[in-house]
């Protein structure tokens, strides 16, 4: 079984399993993916997740190894990031690249298990930046389009840097990432002038922004578990759609970056 590398036909959101609905569970499409993940998992040992569409199947869902144990998360979604750090990365759909990048060290998290049961959690640390870049990526975004993508060198890694070099990566990476932004941003302000439809769709993905960072809440605590996960999978599609504009953005500096030959600096 190979793992999908083509990073464009990752560029896609993936769908979620569609069982919160009158027609019931679609356990069985469901188990069978999760078979697939997990199955790619014991097979190689050096991945920590892989996502459905890294394995060509269009589905909300990824498995991710804790130890000897692989817990599978259905429908994922962040409620809430906090404590954010700039950090290098590998990602199984890159060989030989690994990618710094800012991800947060602290989150909430909601998702159905392999039982199709209904958890929310909090993760810290690396369990919380790869559930990050894995949600990331059912979202359409790989991690080279946010972060600074370098080559796997034989004599060392970014893991190897000093404290001082480590320091300058950071400081170059905010810089590169803040220039992006500010490009972007420029152009999505422009087209929002334009389009009164984008500008209510602005509106809707700043509340959304809101949800995920913790300043506004998705729904009551007295709220079932169903009623939760629906919530959460409504906010979800609303950010998919509304970001639209600014993922077409990524995805075009991305694809020109992808062009460029040897390492980047």
């Amino acid at each position: 079984m190979e793992i999908v590398k083509d990073l464009e036909a990752l560029s896609t959101p993936a769908k979620p399993l569609e069982f919160l609905t009158d027609k019931g569970i679609e356990k069985e499409e469901g188990e069978g993916i999760i078979k697939q993940l997990k199955d790619y998992l014991d097979t190689d040992r050096t991945v920590v997740t892989v996502a459905a569409p890294q394995l060509g199947i269009d589905k909300r869902i990824f498995c991710m190894r804790f130890q000897d144990t692989i817990k599978t998360f259905i429908n994922p979604v962040i409620t809430k990031k906090a404590k954010y750090n700039i950090q290098p990365e590998t990602f199984a759909s890159m060989p030989g690249k690994e990618i710094l990048i800012s991800r947060p060290e602290e989150i909430t998290v909601v998702y159905y298990t392999d039982e199709f049961k209904y958890e929310e959690n909090k993760l810290l640390g690396i369990a919380a930046r790869v559930f990050d870049q894995s949600c990331q990526l059912l979202d359409g975004i790989t991690p080279d389009i946010l972060g600074v993508v370098s080559d796997i060198e034989e004599d060392g890694s970014l893991w190897d840097a000093s404290d001082e070099e480590m320091t300058k990566l950071k400081e170059l990476y905010c810089n590169i990432i803040a220039a992006r932004n500010t490009a972007r941003n420029t152009k999505l302000q422009e087209a929002i002038k334009e389009d009164p439809e984008l500008a209510k769709q602005f509106k809707q993905l700043q509340f959304t922004e809101k949800v995920i960072n913790g300043d506004a809440a998705i729904v009551g605590k007295n709220v079932s578990a169903k009623g939760q996960a629906t919530a959460a999978m409504s906010i979800k599609k609303a950010e998919q759609a509304n970001n639209a504009y600014n993922r077409a953005q990524m995805t075009k500096m991305a694809n020109k970056s992808r062009k460029h030959k040897g390492k980047r600096k």
